[in-house]
């Protein structure tokens, strides 16, 4: 018989432990197709199921479980399932059997004939025959798993099962230690307390649960399936909080624990009581209240650490929510779902618990601890409304009271402190006005400015207190009428504005503006920012103010939509109304920029419909503005050309942030009129101070104009490439970009042009038309010998480079020709400029502000950078090895080290061995920043690959580090010395002291010495690497 042979082979697998894989298909294959049936392989497994022998029997079980587990779901008939079933119950007596026959039937759980009688069956059996918690982790594993399929697919079972389930539950929970068992069985509490009421098990079901409370294990490092201990923690939680019948014996054990002096203990206990309270009826926690809200306040008065008095505060408000209060019919703002009934004689509130306490420090000759009686009264506050209300009446009037009767500032300080919990509390329950309204006006005069205190540091805390109440009172629902609330909002904004000796009050009352600014944009802006421009009218303001000022305004800008436009609206108008001191313009315009590259950024994942019309927006009133003030400068600028071209550089950086984000049809709009401004600047020769000759013949522009130039380079580098350039042949207009860039002597115009030159090319599709835009550029550069013919080729390079255009690396090999050359050497005229093409290598991969970027839709190809590196570094490197010219070598090492500088991590380190001579070769060279990157690639090899430094570390790298560190080298700038301390410091953690022994006494003689640098930042970098240096090798 095939069945019985394909058996037989199975059991001999199973003990030769072989793969029983294709055997296994086969018996499935052949029950599933209908040659054998399930009845038929029972009968082959007859001799293994009826052995003597145990582990036979557990193989023949096995066996029988494989298969089930591989059959589908609708396999296996009605008349099977029950046989089979019968079978498996039996068999639970049978320890050596139980974990393949809990995995079988766990397998005849999704099969569609399992009905809900079977479940009882199973789980009856289960709880008579088996004690899971001998068994080993995957048999108990297994019999968890049957009981959340038995609750997902049969809960008629568990419903019907009642108590015995309960108590079968609780049986198979008590002494489970496995974090992985806890978790499955926690969680499926909170689903048997849904399916059953376990009013006459509870303490049963609690007992098993709460001695694991609370929890804490260590979890396995670096094992993403592994259980965590919040998870755990959290499930636990549940467990015991899931039902009202738990409250009773859950609360006052919960209350001890959280007098424990384990804080993770405390805070469990806390957050645990806290989530009780969504199922625990309030008088389990009415008889432990006063013990609890003790505890509380010992915690919130005494300890150190944060989470804890944040864990105690929100258990009290939580409990507070839930607590019955008397019945006051009287009280028209109660909360009616606080309102409930409670007993006939009850004359005192729970809320009387936290009020003697607060009324005691709030009526003591010194006030201590206010800040921690502020929290607990506006935690309890916080509960309901109608709490709110209890609270604020039996405070209000003490407080009130006190502040008439005292003159002595702190503890004026300290009792608004506390009224300012009190109304917070009010704001945060949206609590109604008419509740404050008696007490209107004494709060009023409580906060009103007082003039004859000084705005020095000793009373900074009591102004910052008075600006925070006058916050919360405009924050109270109609509270204040729009007079009043304009006040309020003057008067903090005064405070934002005046220049105190502490500045904290400043940036307090700014803080408090950001705050209010979602709530009342409207007065903001038509009361706020007014007094803000007005202040920076002030011809005489001083340079700090106009930046506090402008932090300010942007901080609030940036706070709330509604008032981001009026904010930068209201900024661009006070530079263009030539208002603002000359000085200023500049700070002011660098706002408006910062401004919106922060909008723009933090939205650029969200809504892009709604930021491409702020963007529109944005350019038509704030960039269009700004665009037209500054061309008029520009025109009437005879010298100060350089405050413009600041001010131009800051109005093309906003141009970049806001244009970038709008589609191309809107950036075509805005182009046309722009060409039509700057298209004959664009195209016109110029010489220093005079117009001299236009590419296209059209009017001459004085050359103030150029200036301009980079609005259009970032308007033209900021658009799509699909959006239509006002051309009529972009060829042709890329063509005489190149003559004006190689001719003008004026260095705006250069640029851009190059700019707009790398940036067309870069984002023109078709190749053929690509191809004759670079053969344009460069061939009026054949009768140029100039620096900027070389420099046309590196832009070039970073628009074909950027794409993988096998013609960008042509470029690229020209300008290492040119690098390797020498000017005493070489006949060419271009020689001269070897220097200069091995530093400006940079600009092939180097950051731009809007030329060839990802955020202007350059078109940027993956790999494009790691293809550069695997190109042009072993040229390079085989160059520098084949000439003996100091100064080839030298561009070389420069040309190198800029390329490495802008190279990801990844591909640095992919053949790094190759480069480290050439880096060490360059740590030698005198220009500061080269040294700086090479050394910073050094140590980053350092950190990534250590034993590749290794015998290079003492003859070499050390040496190097420590003559770096001579402050009386011009190279070794502060950033040098900086890194180099840097790269000492990670030695001693990097390798062992027998490698770097020799070296130990130089380095600690130079660190002592850089200890003692003129710049602070270093002398804290040589200390911590002179410390390390120190006890290296000692242990």
């Amino acid at each position: 018989m095939v069945v019985q042979r394909l058996v037989d082979a199975y059991i001999i697998g199973l003990g030769d432990n072989a793969n029983n894989t294709e055997l296994l298909q086969k018996l499935i294959s052949s029950i599933t197709s209908g040659d054998t049936s399930l009845l038929e392989l029972v009968q082959a497994l007859g001799s293994c199921l009826a052995s003597e022998e145990a582990s036979r029997r557990s193989k023949g079980v096995q066996v029988l479980s494989d298969v089930l587990n591989g059959l589908p779901e609708s396999s296996i008939p009605m008349q099977a399932t029950s046989r089979l079933v019968q079978f498996f119950c039996a068999r639970l007596e049978d320890a050596t059997c139980v974990p393949h026959i809990l995995t079988a039937i766990n397998a005849l759980l999704r099969m569609s004939s399992f009905t809900t009688q079977f479940a009882i069956d199973v789980l009856n059996a289960l709880f008579k025959e088996v004690h899971v918690q001998s068994f080993q982790y995957s048999t108990r594993s297994a019999a968890y798993q049957l009981l959340e399929l038995v609750i997902q697919n049969h809960p008629e079972a568990v419903k019907e099962m009642g108590s015995d389930f309960v108590l079968g539950f609780a049986q198979m929970l008590d002494g489970e230690k496995d974090p992985r068992s806890l978790s499955v069985a926690f969680q499926t509490i909170p689903k048997i307390v849904a399916l059953v009421d376990i009013k006459s098990n509870a303490e049963d079901l609690f007992d098993v649960i709460f001695c694991y409370f609370p929890i804490t294990f260590k979890n396995r490092e670096n094992d993403p399936s592994a259980i965590s201990p919040e998870s755990l923690k959290i499930a636990l939680r549940k467990a015991i909080t899931c039902s009202s019948y738990f409250g009773s014996m859950a609360v006052k054990p919960l209350v001890d624990k959280a007098s424990a002096t384990s804080i993770s203990a405390k805070i469990d206990a806390y957050e645990t009581l806290a989530a009780g309270t969504l199922n625990f009826s309030s008088e389990d926690f009415k008889i432990q209240l006063e013990t609890l809200v003790e505890q509380i306040r010992e915690d919130v008065f005494m300890s150190s650490d944060e989470s804890v008095v944040n864990a105690a505060l929100d258990t009290l408000e939580s409990i507070y929510s839930v607590i019955i209060l008397p019945k006051d019919t009287s009280d028209t703002s109660a909360d009616p779902a606080a309102m409930v009934d409670g007993d006939e004689g009850e004359t005192a509130s729970p809320l009387d618990y936290v009020l003697k306490e607060a009324v005691f420090q709030l009526t003591a000759e010194e006030i201590k601890n206010s800040e921690q009686t502020g929290k607990i009264l506006r935690a309890a506050a916080r509960s309901s409304a109608y709490n709110c209300s209890i609270v604020s009446d039996a405070v209000i009037p003490i407080i009130v009271e006190r502040m008439d009767a005292t003159e002595v500032l702190t503890v004026r300080r300290e009792l608004m402190d506390v009224l300012n919990h009190v109304l917070s509390a009010s704001c945060d329950v949206a609590r109604k006005a008419e509740c404050l309204e008696a007490d209107k006006i004494n709060l009023l005069n409580i906060y009103r400015p007082d003039t004859s205190i000084p705005l020095d540091k000793e009373y900074s805390f009591l102004h910052i207190t008075r600006l925070k109440g006058i916050t919360l009172l405009t924050l109270l629902p109609a509270f204040l009428s729009e007079d009043e609330t304009a006040v309020a909002l003057q008067t903090i904004a005064r405070a934002s504005i005046e220049r105190n000796e502490e500045e904290n009050v400043n940036k307090e009352a700014t803080h408090l503006l950001i705050q209010l600014s979602q709530s009342k944009p409207e007065q903001i802006v038509s009361v706020v920012l007014p007094l803000f421009f007005e202040a920076m009218r002030d011809k005489l303001i001083a340079v700090q103010k106009v930046s506090h000022l402008l932090n300010a305004l942007g901080a609030i800008g940036v706070s709330a939509s509604r008032i981001l436009v009026p904010v930068l609206k209201g900024l661009s108008d006070l530079v263009v109304s030539g208002e603002l001191a000359p000085p200023h313009c500049l700070a002011t315009v660098s706002t408006i920029r910062k401004v919106i590259e922060a909008v723009v950024a933090v939205s650029k994942d969200g809504n892009k419909e709604s930021n491409a019309d702020l963007c529109a927006k944005l350019i038509g009133t704030v960039i269009g503005s700004l665009s037209d003030w500054v061309y008029g400068l520009a025109q009437l600028s005879s010298n100060g050309e350089q405050a413009v071209s600041l001010l131009v550089l800051e109005i093309s950086r906003a141009v970049v942030a806001t244009l970038s984000r709008i589609d191309e049809i809107s950036q075509a709009e805005y182009l046309s009129p722009l060409f039509e401004k700057y298209h004959g600047i664009a195209l016109q020769t110029y010489s220093p101070g005079t117009a001299s000759a236009s590419a296209d013949g059209g009017d001459m522009y004085p050359s103030t104009l150029c200036h301009l130039l980079p609005l259009l380079s970032a308007a033209v580098c900021s658009c799509w490439p699909q959006t239509k350039i006002p051309v009529s042949d972009l060829s042709d207009f890329v063509g005489k970009l190149s003559v004006v860039a190689l001719n003008t002597t004026l260095q705006e115009q250069r640029d851009a042009s190059f700019e707009m030159i790398a940036s067309i090319i870069n984002k023109t599709s078709d190749a053929k038309q690509r191809e004759d835009m670079v053969r344009r550029v460069l061939q009026p550069t054949e009768e140029c010998d100039s620096a900027a013919s070389v420099l046309i080729r590196h832009w070039l390079a970073r628009a074909l480079v950027s794409r993988n255009d096998k013609a960008g690396y042509e470029i690229v090999y020209w300008l290492l020709e040119l690098i390797s050359s020498s000017s005493s050497s070489s006949p060419s005229q271009l020689a001269q400029y070897s220097t200069m093409a091995a530093e400006s290598i940079s600009i092939v991969l180097g950051d731009h502000d809007w030329s060839i970027t990802s955020a202007t839709h350059a078109v940027i190809k993956v790999l494009s950078k790691q293809r550069f590196y695997a190109t042009v570094v072993p040229q390079i490197t085989t160059r520098f090895k084949s000439t003996d010219k100091e100064q080839v070598k030298t561009n070389l090492l420069v040309a190198l080290t800029s390329t490495i500088r802008y190279m990801p991590k990844s591909v640095l380190m992919n053949g790094v061995e190759g480069v480290i001579p050439l880096l060490l070769s360059a740590i030698r060279l005198t220009q500061s920043s080269l040294k700086a990157a090479s050394i910073r690639t050094i140590t980053m090899v350092m950190i990534e690959s250590p034993d590749t430094l290794q015998k290079e570390l003492s003859p070499s790298i050390i040496p190097l580090l420590l003559l770096s560190l001579a402050q009386d080298n011009l190279a070794n700038t502060v950033e040098v010395r900086r890194v180099a301390c840097d790269a000492l410091s990670l030695i001693p953690e990097k390798y062992i002291y027998p490698v770097v022994q020799s070296s130990r006494k130089p380095v600690l003689r130079a660190l002592i010495a850089a200890r003692d640098d003129h710049k602070r930042l270093v002398r804290q970098d040589a200390t911590k690497a002179y410390n390390k240096w120190l006890s290296f090798g000692d242990s």
